[in-house]
């Protein structure tokens, strides 16, 4: 009796956690029972699949919440969420969607021309929807043309081939049809054209076949000639390249007859070289012409790979060239040492065509030795240029250097050029600006300050010598003089007054005669212009008792002024001029009697040179004027 008990109790706790799923699947268009759709119970992994009746059952599930999934082909899966409850059948009834069917056919090509001698030709069916159908063709009444195959079944994605063949015995004149393929409840069309056979035929002969543009060509001319006996109808096909364009794509050339095509290039379109081919067909015959070009592009080339400035040389010229067919943008990426300096730093240079650019060496900031380099680069290519020079000596490349004692060329500084080292100094700040050649400097004289160049040395108190400079800004006043032993006394002063220079040389003169003694006539000075002035001078060389001194003003002689001297009192006594000076000052006021005193000026002088020996001739100063020095 308790054992009956207990398993009566064991039978009725299983009992109260078992239930059961039962459902039947239609379709959700037309309500009719779907068979052998797979039904699968998640969790659990079970499946059952629908029998005639639609239906299915799950039996024996434990009490619990269950997904059921419904796949069958032609139809979108669905799912359902089933509750199962126990010692129930839950219900899991569903409607199953057919799936949409897409119907695209596309048919290549769409028309053919039989034209007199083709017999068989055939288009390519593709199915692009997302089911498979069935297809027929139907021809009409065309009893000259027939199809294999004319009816058929092309699944998704697939194609076929339908060959159309033309019976010219059943044709007794040109025809132009249309038959209809039907596919997805829907008609397409396909063109066919067909003429009776001809014994008089065209010969189509095409020339070139091959098109080579080469690297700058943009046009070429393609001849298309028929040596039959019929029209000649051609077509261009196949141009794959945008590169690429005619001037027409198709025509007709009667017999004996020719057509020339403009086949066109455009460049701006290339990426790359290019090789590519398209058709020339009549119908029946194909002539594949073959198309080539080579993409236009700049080439660099520099001459010289090597600028040598030397010893003198302060400017070169650097060829930049473009051997290549396209424009060329250049561009100086490096100029490895600052003493270079280049006209210009980028630009463009037209196919095969050359540009040049000045190069300029300053040598008062150069090393002792250059080597330096330039780059130029387009981009894709760079060449370097090397660059060499030698400081050399100061006045290497100097015209005139014979005889010639002092050279200051102020070149920011108050240092003699020759190797007489002769140097001077500035007193009250006198300034340097810009020279009259380019890159050179000048020292610039100050009133206000009473600013003046000084050299310790005697430098122009020489019996037959030579005095050249360039000046600029001249004006009333002192230009320069030099610094007798006796009393500091001035001699050998050179001036401005009232728009004339004067040059007087002896101490009494000086002193005494300032005012009646040593006048030039020359041209205007007192423009704001750069002028070379020369000074040569002689005592008792060209006259007896006299100093003669004659005026050249931008290279031409322009006066000739003298100067009485006693030859005596010139000797060796205490009051003598020639011989006793101390030392040169040029600007700064000078005080040449207790009632005359000349005020400085505010001029500026570049390449001061003194001859201490020679009076140079006419042909020697012009020399000296041409070359800005």
């Amino acid at each position: 009796m308790l054992l009956l008990l207990a398993i009566g109790a064991c039978t009725s706790s299983e009992e109260e956690i078992i239930g059961s799923i039962y459902g039947k699947v239609t379709d959700s268009k037309n309500g009719k029972v779907l068979q052998g759709v797979t039904i699968t119970l998640i969790p659990g992994g079970l499946s059952r699949t629908t029998g005639s009746d639609g239906t299915y059952e799950f039996l024996d599930l434990e009490a619990k919440q269950y997904q059921v999934q419904a796949q069958k082909m032609g139809y979108v899966t669905d799912t359902k969420s089933v509750n199962v409850l126990v010692g129930q059948a839950a219900s899991g009834d569903m409607r199953l969607t057919p799936e949409k069917k897409d119907a695209e056919i596309t048919i290549t090509p769409s028309s053919l021309n039989f034209g007199t001698t083709q017999e068989e030709m055939s288009v390519t069916i593709t199915n692009n929807g997302n089911t498979e159908t069935e297809w027929t063709l139907e021809l009409g009444s065309n009893s000259w043309l027939s199809a294999n195959p004319k009816a058929g079944r092309i699944g998704s994605n697939k194609t076929q081939s339908i060959v159309f063949s033309a019976n010219r015995d059943k044709l007794g004149e040109s025809k132009s049809v249309v038959v209809n393929l039907s596919a997805f409840g829907n008609s397409f069309p396909i063109s066919i054209s067909c003429s009776p056979k001809d014994d008089k035929k065209p010969e189509m002969s095409v020339s070139p076949t091959t098109l080579d543009f080469g690297d700058t060509a943009q046009e070429q001319t393609l001849e298309i000639k028929n040596t039959g006996e019929a029209n000649l109808n051609w077509k261009i096909e196949g141009i794959t390249s945008d590169c690429i364009t005619v001037s027409e794509s198709e025509g007709t050339v009667a017999p004996s007859g020719n057509r020339v095509v403009q086949v066109k290039l455009d460049r701006s379109k290339m990426s790359n070289d290019l090789s590519t081919s398209f058709i020339v067909s009549d119908g029946t015959k194909e002539e594949a012409i073959i198309v080539k070009a080579v993409k236009a592009k700049a080439i660099l080339s520099i001459s010289p790979k090597n600028l040598d400035f030397g010893e003198e040389q302060t400017e070169l010229q650097l060829n930049i060239g473009n051997t290549g067919n396209a424009e060329l943008s250049w561009n100086i990426t490096n100029v490895s040492d600052e003493c270079l300096s280049v006209a210009a730093t980028s630009g463009k240079v037209p196919a095969r065509g050359s540009s040049e650019v000045i190069v300029k060496l300053n040598r008062s900031t150069m090393p002792q030795t250059l080597n330096a380099t330039i780059t130029i680069s387009d981009g894709t290519q760079e060449e370097k240029v090397a660059v060499t020079a030698v400081k050399g000596s100061v006045t290497a490349g100097t015209v005139i250097p014979e005889g010639m004692y002092v050279y200051y060329k102020f070149d920011n500084d108050f240092n003699d050029a020759t190797e007489n080292a002769v140097h001077g100094f500035g007193s009250n700040s006198p300034t340097f600006v810009e020279g009259v050649a380019a890159d050179s400097k000048a020292v610039k004289l100050n009133r206000t300050n009473n600013s003046s160049f000084v050299v310790p040395k005697p430098i122009i108190d020489s019996r037959d010598m030579t005095i050249s400079f360039w000046g600029k800004d001249f004006g009333d006043g002192n230009i320069f003089y030099m610094v007798s032993s006796h009393q500091n006394s001035p001699m050998f002063t050179f001036s401005m007054k009232n728009g004339a220079l004067k040059f007087v040389v002896t101490l009494y003169n000086n002193g005494y005669q300032y005012a009646k003694t040593g006048t030039f006539m020359h041209p205007t000075l007192t423009d704001g212009k750069w002028h070379h002035v020369a000074l040569t001078s002689d005592f008792n060389k060209t006259t007896y008792a006299t100093i003669t001194t004659n005026l050249y003003v931008d290279g031409q002689l322009v006066d000739v002024v003298t100067e009485d001297a006693n030859p005596f009192s010139e000797a060796e006594t205490s009051g003598n001029s020639y011989g006793s000076g101390t030392k040169f000052i040029m600007g700064g006021s000078v005080k040449l009697s207790n009632s005359n005193t000349l005020n400085g000026t505010n001029m500026a002088v570049d390449n001061f040179r003194v001859y201490d020996t020679r009076h140079l001739s006419a042909s020697e100063i012009k020399s000296i004027y041409d070359a800005k020095q």
